[in-house]
């Protein structure tokens, strides 16, 4: 008996100390973290008002066509969209999140925050300098990097910074495991800046021919999206996940598998962009035997995450981390096997050049990143303020509005990409214009999608607005999407009482 009180006692101690630890982490990640997520929630507003701009313009050319307004054109709005979006939004939101996973993995407080809000400065005003410069006539035309040249070493030396931070505090980090979801997030550490300053350099500093270039800038859209984005994303799922339920990953061998193949395949795609282009033929050949091979990671990441839900799948409408979540988890099966499906030649001559491209675009940074990353913020703010999220209506509006917005947008795109192919290849004396034109109908559709997405963006802006300013729930539980049947909550993995009660236990 004494024995047992002893060991009952020990691990009361354990737990204790356990959560103190944590609680002081959650403090000494508020400052960056906080800054990081405040900052994207902002520009993903502005990206939503762009991203409708841009359709609306596309539609209607003489949409908001005055004197004063020159600079909201078509060409100078797209532009801008994908930069608000992709380096405002997508890469501020994965560096919170990784920030946080990794000083929580390695049990570690932060000990230089200022360090994290420094670079996150430098990278907003980066992008300021960047749109603005597209806005005055000064984009460089290169899809994904359309900032002029002056700008990218800003932003390679603020990610840089927080890029540095992460692997010393992995050095640095507690004995213990090392998770999945380090091994992701170190990932893509290294992979963006050497994505980053290969394509800059062979493009702005030591430019060649202009076909090559092009084939270097799909290069480094795609691995931007699988080999910096996909990793943080990957990261979150196979964290919030097993959290949630309250039980550990099905498989530590699977999760490797994923990994590995990631990391060997996807930087010999991107090049198939340019299928029966002019280039080698080998290199987008290449290109797309990657890209269907990438198909066996995430078949492996897929069945890793279906059996680690198994038998709990029903409880995903209890917590807005899990659906996000899982959302975002299904439609990275659903990116990869698209971007698989691009690759044969027959389908490339018909999503080749056309609305399709930016449709799997969307698809890739908002249907399965955007979501990750909305289901992982509602998951850590509350431990950095101290409160839960006011509203569960807010969530569930956010949910479904992104839901309803993201859907018809890809679906949309994708069947104006078809009707603008078929355009152009009847068509040839008519030219490109002619295949647009079939479209347009399609593309106001689109717009309706964006005013979706701009209204669940709004909504979570301030919610997460009254969050930072400290009007959350206080002395609550965790904020479910609907009341769980079961009274009380089991304890997750590293103890907190957040997973959804009635899950299984590690």
């Amino acid at each position: 008996m004494a024995s047992d009180t002893d060991t009952s006692s020990s691990q009361t101690k354990a737990s204790e100390e356990g959560a103190k630890l944590r609680a002081a982490i959650d403090r000494s990640a508020r400052l960056p973290v906080l800054f990081f997520f405040t900052s994207a929630a902002l520009w993903l507003v502005v990206a939503s008002v762009l991203g409708f701009l841009a359709a609306m313009k596309l539609h209607w050319p003489g949409f908001l066509d005055y004197d004063w307004l020159f600079f909201l054109n078509y060409g100078m709005v797209k532009p801008a969209f994908t930069a608000a979006f992709v380096y405002g939004w997508a890469f501020q939101a994965g560096l919170g999140v990784a920030i946080w996973l990794t000083a929580r993995l390695c049990r570690a407080e932060i000990r230089n925050p200022l360090t994290l809000i420094v670079a996150g400065h430098f990278w907003n005003i980066g992008v300021v300098l960047g749109i603005l410069c597209i806005f005055l006539g000064e984009a460089t035309g290169m899809e994904w990097m359309q900032f002029p040249p002056f700008v990218w070493p800003v932003l390679f030396l603020a990610y840089s910074l927080v890029s540095v931070w992460i692997v010393l505090m992995f050095q640095t980090r507690r004995p213990g495991k090392v998770y999945i979801s380090q091994w992701y997030i170190l990932a893509a550490c290294f992979w963006f800046p050497w994505v980053y300053l290969t394509a800059n350099v062979f493009i702005h500093v030591l430019p060649g021919a202009a076909v090559m270039s092009a084939a270097i800038n799909a290069w480094y859209i795609n691995n931007v999206i699988f080999m910096v984005l996909t990793p943080i994303g990957l990261a979150s799922a196979y964290y919030f996940i097993p959290k949630i339920l309250g039980r550990p990953v099905h498989s530590y061998q699977l999760s490797i598998v994923g990994f590995w193949g990631l990391a060997v395949l996807t930087g010999w795609s991107g090049m198939q962009k340019f299928l029966g282009g002019p280039l080698p033929t080998w290199m987008p050949a290449i290109g797309g035997a990657a890209t269907i091979l990438m198909l066996v990671p995430v078949v492996t990441v897929a069945i890793n995450h279906h059996l680690t839900t198994r038998g709990n799948h029903g409880l995903v409408k209890y917590s807005p981390t899990m659906l996000f979540t899982v959302f975002g988890a299904i439609a990275y099966t659903v990116t990869t096997g698209v971007a698989a499906l691009f690759c044969f030649l027959p389908v490339a001559r018909i999503t080749q050049f056309t609305h399709a491209s930016y449709g799997f675009q969307l698809l890739a940074v908002y249907a399965f990143f955007s979501m990750s990353m909305f289901g992982a913020i509602y998951f850590i703010v509350p431990r950095l303020v101290g409160g839960e999220w006011r509203s569960a209506k807010m969530i569930r509006l956010h949910f479904w509005f992104s839901t309803y917005g993201v859907a018809s947008l890809v679906v949309l795109l994708f069947i104006a990409g078809l009707v603008q192919a078929v355009g152009i290849n009847h068509s040839w004396d008519e030219g490109f214009f002619y295949g647009v034109s079939l479209s347009r109908g399609l593309i106001a559709g689109s717009a309706v999608g964006w005013v979706f997405i701009f209204g669940a963006n709004l909504v979570f802006l301030l919610h997460l607005s009254l969050m930072v300013c400290r009007r959350g729930l206080q002395g609550t539980g965790p904020t479910y999407l609907e009341e769980p049947h079961h009274a009380s909550p089991v304890a997750s993995t590293d103890g907190d009482v957040s997973v959804i009660p009635g899950s299984a236990k590690a």
